[in-house]
């Protein structure tokens, strides 16, 4: 009877979070509707773990949609309890994603969303049987502060997500996508790793921040000292690669997918950590590049109507929190105009806009 009550106070839980990543990401959230969601987030730490889920199943729907079709058998659910596997009925989370989209919050699919309340709970199961590893997610524009179980923070980024694993020997961390800022309590019995696309960053007390780029994965360290190495050693590329580099406080590692190459260089700390109070800096930064970093944080992309604003020159601040006022002074700044489109909103020179 007990079970029967927690499960369904359980699923009552997901839905309601499945709820609001719904309305939240549909495209017309409303400032009262963020505020709302974050008054629901804080009230409960359980809402935190429901909406983790939720993020979590949602981004693992949409990283099956090109993956090749599993055989729809029972046997599919159930781990090996021997190793690290995720126990996800994938037959039927890709059935979910390839389901004909119907009205749902936002003009998400319905089919989905109801799949998804089945499947949000992906169970990492370890050799002993543990629960293992913690996920933690945000959406576009949302930014979260996780206090880990050895009393280390990490601020997640928008769009971000990691997971956690700790046991008695190390502490590892998986940065999935986006950026996570990392405080870390030291331990000299424990290491604290984090992998990032092919690079692995090993803690020695300090406070760093990893970024995830398409082309790019950059560490910046604004306390302390980490090292950089590549994930696999025995296979890097040549001996320079091999090589752990240390970094020190103002330091930035930058590792190029493209090539082995990592580059060490000086970097303004303020301008890396900003987006944690709500804002980003940018100093003789090229428009092309200040509206991709904004792209990052809203859900209605920018875009550029000439290709010669892409080389101009932007040197300010603007507010990530509040898309109408981030457009509003860039082009009061820069001189251009913001026009609402379907697909976005456009900006160009204003004197275009009078000559047509």
């Amino acid at each position: 009877m007990t079970n029967k009550s927690h499960n369904s106070v359980q699923n009552a839980l997901e839905e309601k979070a499945l709820h609001w990543h719904v309305r939240l990401h549909g495209g017309d959230a409303t400032e009262a509707d963020w505020l709302d969601f974050t008054s629901w987030l804080e009230a409960e730490p359980a809402h935190n773990d429901a909406y983790d889920l939720v993020a979590l199943a949602w981004d693992a729907a949409e990283d099956l949609k090109d993956t090749p079709p599993v055989a729809a058998n029972d046997s599919e659910d159930i781990p090996n309890p021997g190793n690290n596997v995720v126990a996800f009925p994938l037959h039927r989370l890709r059935k979910a994603v390839t389901a004909k989209p119907m009205a749902f919050g936002g003009g998400f699919g319905a089919a989905i969303a109801a799949t998804l309340l089945v499947l949000m709970a992906p169970v990492f199961l370890g050799p002993n049987g543990s629960i293992d590893p913690t996920l933690y997610a945000t959406g576009i524009g949302e930014q979260r502060t996780v206090t880990l179980a050895d009393g280390s923070t990490v601020v997640l980024n928008t769009d971000t997500s990691i997971a956690v694993t700790m046991d008695k020997n190390a502490r590892h961390v998986v940065l999935k996508k986006g950026e996570a800022y990392f405080n870390v309590h030291h331990e000299k019995a424990r290491s604290f790793t984090v992998a990032a696309n092919s690079l692995r960053v090993t803690d020695i007390g300090t406070r760093f921040d990893v970024r995830m780029d398409s082309d790019r994965t950059l560490v910046s360290v604004t306390e302390g000292i980490v090292e950089v190495a590549p994930l696999d050693l025995k296979n890097a590329a040549d001996d320079e690669l091999s090589s752990t580099l240390r970094l020190v406080e103002g330091q930035q590692a930058i590792h190029q997918m493209d090539t082995a190459e990592i580059k060490v260089q000086s970097f303004d700390p303020v301008q890396v950590t900003t987006w944690q109070q709500g804002y980003l800096v940018f100093e003789n930064d090229d428009l092309g590049s200040v509206v991709s970093e904004l792209n990052r944080y809203f859900p209605t992309p920018l875009t550029l109507a000439q290709n010669d604003l892409a080389s101009l020159h932007f040197s300010g601040i603007l507010q990530i929190t509040d898309q109408d006022r981030a457009v509003r002074d860039l082009t009061a700044l820069l001189s251009l105009s913001a026009e609402e489109t379907d697909s976005g909103i456009t900006l160009r020179i204003k004197d275009k806009v009078r000559s047509q």
